[in-house]
This record gives C-alpha cells, sequence and structure tokens, in this order.
C-alpha cells in the first residue's frame, strides 16, 4: 500500500472536495510527498531507529518540499492551507517513521505559537526560517519534576531593567528537536509565581547547554535533549505576548498538539495493520494461510475499525482547530488515535507470533513508538479523569438536560 491512502483521501474529499484547489492539494500528497517518502524516509527508519539518528538533512528537505508550510500564512512563506491537509501528511509521515515525524510535529506545535503569540521581531528573525523549515524549533515545557502537572514548572525568569534583557535559569526535560533545533518556544516562572513564554535562540549570553537523552524505548529517530540555563540572557522582545499568559498560551498550543498527535498515531496504527496484512498472506500455518483463520479476519476488521474511527476524530479536530471547541476535539482525537495505535500494533505483533516480536519483521518498532502517544501531549489517564470530564460537565451546566423521555 502506498503512504498516503485512499482512505485518506475520501475524508479529505468530504471536507475539502468542493474547494478550487482541491485537486491540487491532493496531487501533492499522492505524488510529491509519497515519493519522497517512498524514496527518503521509509527506507531509512529502521537503521534511524536502531542507531538513534535523527535525520536532520530529511528533515530540511521536507521543508523544502513544503511540508512544514502547509498550514501557515503566506505572509511567513507559508502555503495557507486548511490543517487538515498537515495532519493528512504527518499521518503518511507517522506511518514510514514516527521518530522523524515526531520531530515535525513538535516543530510545528512551537511554530505554531510563534505565529500566534510571539513579538514582532521575534517572529521577523525566526517564523519565514521555521514555516519553511530552514530552521527546526522545540517546545520546551516538561521538566523533570513537572510533567502532567505542567505548571509546577520551576525555570525561572527575571527582567534586568538595566540591560532591558529576561534572565532565564533553570532545566527543561523530555524536550522532542532539544539537541537539533536553532528555535526554543520557553515556559518560566517569575518571583511572584505567574509563567510566561519565551523565544529563545543561542544567541543569548550566559550558559545555554544541550544534553542528549538516549536509549529511548521508542521514537528512537526523534531526538530528545535537557535544556539547561544558567544566567541566560535574552532580548526583552522574546517575551512572548503578555507576560504572565505563558500557561494559557501553552495550553492552547498543546491542543493543537493533540490534534497532530491524534494524526501522528493514526499513521503508527495503520504501519503495524498494512504489515500484518501483508505477513497474513505470505505465512502458512495449519495448512491455511494465516490470512484465511477466521481469527486473523475478525481481528483484522476490528483493527481497520479502530482506525479508521480515529482519522475521522483526527481529520474532524484538524478541520475544527481554530474552534472554540477544539480542546474537546483534539482531546478526544488524541485520546482514541493514541490508544488504537498501542492495541492494533500489539495485536499485530501477537498475530505475527514470534517473527512480530524481533525486528526483521518491522512491525514490533511501531508498538514502541505508539506507547509515547499515551504520555506526551498530555497523558492519557489526565484527559480521561481531567480535561474531557471537565469539558463534559461544562457542556451539561450549560445545557443541562431537563427532562427524560
Amino acid at each position: 500500500m502506498p503512504f498516503f491512502i485512499e482512505d485518506q483521501q475520501d475524508i479529505l474529499f468530504k471536507l475539502h472536495g468542493k474547494d478550487s484547489d482541491y485537486a491540487e492539494n491532493i496531487q501533492f500528497l499522492h505524488t510529491s510527498l509519497e515519493e519522497f517518502i517512498s524514496r527518503k524516509v521509509a527506507p531509512r527508519a529502521c537503521v534511524n531507529d536502531r542507531d538513534e539518528i535523527f535525520p536532520q538533512d530529511t528533515f530540511h528537505e521536507l521543508g523544502q518540499l513544503g511540508f512544514m508550510s502547509i498550514p501557515f500564512a503566506k505572509e511567513y512563506e507559508g502555503l495557507a492551507l486548511p490543517f487538515t491537509y498537515y495532519s493528512a501528511a504527518l499521518e503518511s509521515l507517522g506511518k514510514a517513521d514516527a521518530g522523524l515525524a515526531l520531530g515535525v510535529a513538535i516543530h510545528g506545535t512551537a511554530t505554531d505559537g510563534i505565529a500566534w503569540y510571539a513579538s514582532a521581531e521575534s517572529k521577523k528573525r525566526h517564523l519565514a526560517d521555521l514555516v519553511t523549515g530552514r530552521k527546526i524549533a522545540a517546545f520546551a515545557l516538561t521538566e523533570a519534576g513537572s510533567g502532567s502537572d505542567a505548571q509546577a514548572l520551576k525555570t525561572s525568569y527575571r527582567y534586568d531593567a538595566g540591560s532591558h534583557e529576561y534572565i532565564l535559569n533553570g532545566n527543561k526535560f523530555w524536550i522532542t528537536n532539544g539537541m537539533s533545533a536553532d528555535v526554543f518556544f520557553v515556559m518560566a516562572r517569575a518571583v511572584d509565581g505567574k509563567i510566561s513564554s519565551f523565544v529563545v535562540d543561542k544567541s543569548g549570553k550566559g550558559t545555554f547547554q544541550q544534553n542528549p537523552i538516549k536509549d529511548k524505548m521508542g521514537v528512537r529517530s526523534s531526538n530528545t535533549a535537557e535544556l539547561i540555563f544558567q544566567d541566560y540572557r535574552i532580548p526583552a522582545y522574546s517575551l512572548v505576548g503578555e507576560e504572565g499568559s505563558g500557561f494559557k498560551y501553552a495550553m492552547r498550543m498543546l491542543n493543537g498538539g493533540r490534534v497532530t498527535i491524534a494524526a501522528w498515531s493514526t499513521g503508527i496504527a495503520q504501519g503495524a495493520y498494512e504489515k500484518l496484512l501483508k505477513y497474513a498472506h505470505e505465512r502458512q500455518l495449519f495448512g491455511k494461510k494465516l490470512a484465511d483463520l477466521d481469527n486473523t479476519k475478525r481481528e483484522l476488521s476490528e483493527m481497520l475499525m479502530e482506525i479508521c474511527a480515529s482519522r475521522e476524530l483526527a481529520y474532524n479536530a484538524a478541520y475544527y482547530k481554530e474552534h472554540k471547541n477544539l480542546a474537546k476535539y483534539a482531546s478526544l482525537a488524541k485520546v482514541k488515535a493514541t490508544e488504537t495505535a498501542v492495541h492494533v500494533a500489539e495485536r499485530a505483533i501477537q498475530l505475527a507470533g514470534g517473527y512480530g516480536f524481533i525486528e526483521e519483521s518491522k512491525i514490533e518498532r511501531h508498538l514502541r513508538d505508539a506507547l509515547l502517544g499515551r504520555i506526551g501531549e498530555g497523558a492519557n489517564e489526565l484527559l480521561k479523569i481531567v480535561v474531557i470530564p471537565r469539558l463534559i460537565y461544562k457542556e451539561f451546566e450549560q445545557k443541562p438536560l431537563t427532562m427524560s423521555w
């Protein structure tokens, strides 16, 4: 099967089939992106995973192709296309190499935040290069002691009125693209406890150290780092938006990130499903092909149903990315798609038996990659017991059910 499949195109047709540029956009996904992934991404995925290589050259080539530009404004060299096309492209990339795709997704989240909220000077210095993939961005919220409880972050900042600079101190942890990024969207806390955001690059004064985090279980072709700031001075224009509003900005960015993780996870699930489907038509068992056994048929059917449901939710969330209810759509899509990816990859290994458990099958990588989806961009446990219930109850309080029938 190709990396951009008919099921993806069918949803895009439903959403955008009447748009004047629909055929042109589909052509890009169907030919240019498909050819690039088949030639430059998929053949290197196993080696990148084994050796923990982030293919930075491939990242920049994707930028030249126009991948990162898809959802951004033309004034910053973007293509200004609906976010659903970007989600579809990310699904295809995630199917081929989830580590590289994760790096692209996080880059997009950080770039989104800069486009929404950063100062005019920060945009002028960085945004066009980020939109086109000439520079790489990282989103630096998480710390060793503040993952799901993001507001517990301890990285600090203060303002030096004499030099008109902000001074950062602290450590960030689990930062995707942390070793390769040129630009960092960083959250820090003031003495009064308020959280602000900053666009940070490597031109500041003081200590800014990047330490690699190695030996990850999955998404090994993305690079992950600890960032250390010691009296690191950055210009006043580095402040993002209003001082004290940084956590609000981060939460909106995370909603967008959940949309991309939903598409990314769907790609992982699709990859595991297709590899099992291929193996099932090759493997002989009890005098039959594995594909002819009733249990295999049932499992493949259930996998496809879950993948299709996840894709619908993911693209629906992408379609409503600027909608007031994005938090709801994004959270539902993220939880469903990430759980589907884990389930499909695990069942694919189970049905492939011992072969599915070894690297040669190229199935086991999908399970290792999929597991991160449950954790990143808001752990599924947190979304299911805090975020989604809060949205459910808020909707009910606004429009309560007053009668039964």
